[in-house]
């Protein structure tokens, strides 16, 4: 837990996932989570979200938690600024193969594609509005139009056994995979993670990666947990996510973010 950490790092960078490492379901930033980023925004640090959400669902949650300057999102494939919300840098790549290598393999899914500036394209509506508020409903042939950010699958009919033997087997190693209500996966640029995202960063600020921090809990966090100089996980992680950090803190959504933020910035 938190007994032994480091209240005498300094970072300049503070990293922060968003869906149950910052804010539970419904997007709720409590009054402290803001005032402890608030505070450390104050001594002179950077806060950012460091989240798979596209910019369009990342920049409401981040105003309202005192963030207002970089965002990295879409899984560290999009670098861009909360307010404006404008997207800076963004990593594309062709979803052809990757589509023509699945669809014969799951022909019932839905599949969807993010575009720079968030907008997801979409072969059906339903259940897409956890990913970004710009939806359209387009024939399959069209999400092959132009480079995108990110392929998006999701399938009822997994939802008992995932998708991760089939992404192993496709040699797709870009990918974050889970089930809840239904099966999905986000599959986004090759070698492209908040890890990367975070880094590029660094050297646009000219921070240096050893000042760095990062709070996550789930799959698409690794990376980054590994990479910061002190990662820190919820304490409600999996266990192969919470090995990846450094420290391990409570298991609430935003408080205890804020339980961490107040040990270094008093």
């Amino acid at each position: 837990m938190l007994k032994d950490f480091p209240r005498d790092f300094e970072p300049e960078l503070i990293a922060i996932d968003f869906d149950d490492t910052l804010v539970e379901h419904g997007d709720v930033v409590h009054e402290r989570v803001r005032d402890a980023i608030l505070r450390v925004q104050a001594a002179g640090a950077t806060v950012i979200p460091c989240t798979g959400r596209s910019l369009s669902l990342t920049t409401g949650v981040a105003k309202a938690a005192g963030m207002n300057g970089w965002a990295i999102c879409s899984n560290g494939a999009v670098l861009a600024t909360i307010d404006p919300e404008s997207v800076i840098e963004a990593t594309t790549f062709d979803p052809s193969p990757l589509l023509s290598m699945i669809t014969p393999i799951l022909p019932d899914a839905v599949y969807a594609v993010e575009d720079i500036d968030g907008t997801l394209r979409t072969t059906s509506l339903v259940g897409t509005d956890y990913i970004s508020k710009q939806v359209l409903e387009v024939p399959f042939e069209h999400l092959t139009s132009r480079p995108v950010t990110r392929v998006v699958v999701r399938s009822d009919a997994h939802v008992n056994q995932g998708f991760g033997d089939i992404a192993r087997s496709l040699g797709l190693h870009s990918v974050v995979f889970g089930v809840s209500d239904v099966a999905w996966m986000d599959l986004g640029p090759q070698n492209v993670n908040k890890a990367t995202g975070l880094a590029a960063l660094c050297t646009r600020l000219d921070i240096n990666p050893a000042k760095t921090l990062m709070f996550g809990d789930s799959f698409n966090d690794r990376e980054a947990l590994k990479w910061a100089r002190v990662g820190v996980a919820m304490g409600d992680a999996e266990r192969d996510t919470a090995a990846c950090a450094d420290y391990i803190t409570g298991d609430v959504a935003g408080e205890a973010v804020a339980d961490v933020l107040d040990l270094l910035f008093r």
